[in-house]
């Protein structure tokens, strides 16, 4: 669970830059069918005059493509993900503070495509205007994938946070809520008990030597 949340928040870390009107489609050309990509880079130039991060329709392209998806389900589902960039920004200037960053839209956006609903990342940005929302919303939507009702799931993610905790320390919350879940409690208790024991939720376990010099292990042949 840990691991998909930190995949997603390591997805939207490099969108500072945008992608550039004449890359796009470059980028899209012999690896997106041709004939998608005149109204995918129609798409990302609309997305781009909004001021919505762009990369995300790029990346959606290319992983429709990689997947062999026709071209008209490469276009749909990149019409799909800039109308949920949309909504995003919509939910964060309607959280007020600074205007939204592209990492911050796309973040919302890739929490909304984990289902959470609207209006519940819509409560959450509200109710942290002052912390980036990414995390908070991906312990919500990590909570709900494990049959916690959604508006618990909320309560408790947004106490941890007002207890002190910030950033990825929210995943783990609901890291501590899923474990009190395997023990054998019930939703309601596993939730309970840990919002008794905020802000002290056990950190996760560090990695094994083994597994440290595995990661620093090159491949062969690089």
């Amino acid at each position: 669970m840990r691991r998909v949340a930190l995949f997603l928040l390591a997805i939207v870390a490099p969108l500072g830059a945008q992608s550039g009107r004449g890359s796009v489609r470059a980028r899209l050309t012999g690896r997106v069918p041709e004939v998608a990509i005149a109204v995918v880079d129609s798409v990302v130039r609309a997305a781009e005059a909004e001021r919505l991060p762009t990369e995300p329709l790029v990346q959606k392209a290319l992983e429709g493509a990689a997947k062999h998806a026709a071209p008209g389900r490469i276009v749909q589902a990149v019409g799909a993900q800039a109308e949920q960039l949309r909504q995003a920004r919509t939910l964060l200037e309607r959280g007020g503070g600074n205007p939204p960053t592209a990492i911050e839209i796309t973040s919302v956006a890739a929490a909304m495509v984990r289902g959470l609903p609207p209006p519940l990342a819509g409560r959450i940005v509200t109710a942290l205007a002052d912390e980036p929302p990414g995390p908070a919303l991906h312990a919500v939507a990590d909570l709900e994938g494990h049959g916690f009702a959604e508006d618990a799931a909320v309560d408790l993610i947004v106490a941890a946070a007002r207890a002190g905790l910030r950033g990825l320390r929210l995943l783990d919350v609901a890291t501590a809520a899923v474990h009190e879940l395997q023990r054998g409690a019930t939703h309601p208790a596993a939730l309970a008990t840990v919002r008794r024991a905020l802000p002290d939720v056990p950190w996760p376990p560090k990695p094994s030597p083994a597994e440290v010099n595995r990661a620093r292990r090159p491949r062969p042949g690089v």
